[in-house]
């Protein structure tokens, strides 16, 4: 009960520092981040010099460059990824079949041989007769002492 009060006091807290958001905004301007103690929040243009903008180009294709580089070393380390799970898929596999056959080995359709028991049918009628009743009473005696 005491977490369930906790859960509900966490998300109004979590309501009222959204709606606190909303009514005063944060003053930073995305992309015009600066550690300068001069805040001036104004874009800068780049000067009128066209080889400031080669250079900052060719920087760019640098940049990517290493990028795919990166990515080319990164394929063969996939490839020898996707050989690995390959094989490891193999051997599940593998096991799992294994152990669908254990399984039927084990739980087989047919009754387990024990030496020494019969099995029973249903229709088995013979009784022991080590256990026959042989006192029988006859009812029809008669008393002579009349």
């Amino acid at each position: 009960m005491l977490l369930i009060y906790f859960l509900i006091v966490f998300f109004i807290s979590l309501f009222i520092y959204q709606i606190i958001l909303a009514f005063y905004p944060n003053s930073l301007i995305e992309g015009m981040e600066t550690n300068s103690k001069n805040k001036d929040k104004t874009y800068k243009d780049y000067p009128a010099d066209p080889l400031i903008l080669g250079k900052q180009n060719a920087g760019n294709i640098e940049y990517l460059k290493s990028q795919v580089d990166t990515l080319s070393s990164n394929t063969t380390d996939i490839n020898q990824m996707e050989t690995t799970i390959s094989s490891l898929q193999d051997q599940v596999n593998a096991l799992s079949t294994q152990m669908s056959q254990l399984s039927q080995s084990m739980i087989s359709s047919e009754p387990p041989d024990i030496s020494g028991a019969t099995s029973y049918t249903g229709d088995d009628t013979t009784t022991d007769d080590t256990t026959t009743d042989d006192t029988t009473t006859d009812d029809t005696t008669t008393d002579d002492t009349q």
